[in-house]
């Protein structure tokens, strides 16, 4: 009986000490601050992308998404808040997985496919795949060669995508393999412009 006695003082001590720091505010603070880790800050997503590329000029119609690593590859995604456009910007850990003399080259299509059936872990499973025009724009301190693609996405609910991919070099000498992507009918070429002119090394 004092057993249960001291437990039930315990728990009313307990709660009490909750509802104080609940009035203090310290939960929330904590919360917070969990909140915080779970979702790094813009400031904090720049820090995390300085070793590879520099994202601080960027405008407030960008926001850096993601910053990944998986299988020695680097991965970061930015949203363009409006309209939904990704801008994404893949360091991979194979250097020659796609490179700026294949995006000039007649059999681009192939070298695509190619770079994307190494992946074995794929979150996007493509069904089709379709290089069109290609051209260059002026980004990371350099001339960005680019080919149109679209694509077809048999795991998503928007089917049709299209965009561009395109190589830069890094003053490292790794390549930087960047994609801009939208829904078809969706995707600006001059959203893309914009943020990769922008983006410093």
């Amino acid at each position: 009986m004092k057993g249960c006695f001291s437990l039930i003082i315990k728990t009313v001590i307990a709660v009490l000490v909750f509802f104080g720091l609940l009035h203090l505010g310290v939960i929330d603070f904590i919360k917070d601050k969990i909140n915080e880790s779970k979702s790094p800050s813009q400031e904090q997503m720049l820090e995390k992308t300085k070793d590879i590329i520099d994202l601080s000029n960027i405008d407030d119609e960008y926001t850096i998404d993601k910053n990944l690593k998986f299988l020695k590859n680097r991965m970061i995604i930015a949203d363009h808040n409006a309209s939904g456009q990704k801008m994404i910007m893949i360091e991979p850990a194979k250097e020659d997985i796609l490179t700026k003399e294949d995006i000039k080259s007649d059999n681009l299509q192939a070298k695509i496919e190619n770079a994307i059936n190494k992946y074995k872990y794929k979150p996007v499973k493509f069904d089709k795949i379709e290089v069109s025009k290609k051209g260059s724009l002026t980004g990371i301190n350099q001339d960005i060669p680019y080919a149109k693609v679209t694509a077809e996405i048999a795991n998503l609910p928007i089917k049709d995508m299209e965009g561009i991919v395109g190589v830069a070099q890094l003053k490292n000498g790794k390549n930087l393999i960047i994609i801009s992507i939208n829904e078809k009918g969706k995707y600006s070429q001059i959203i893309a412009n914009t943020f990769y002119g922008q983006v410093k090394e």
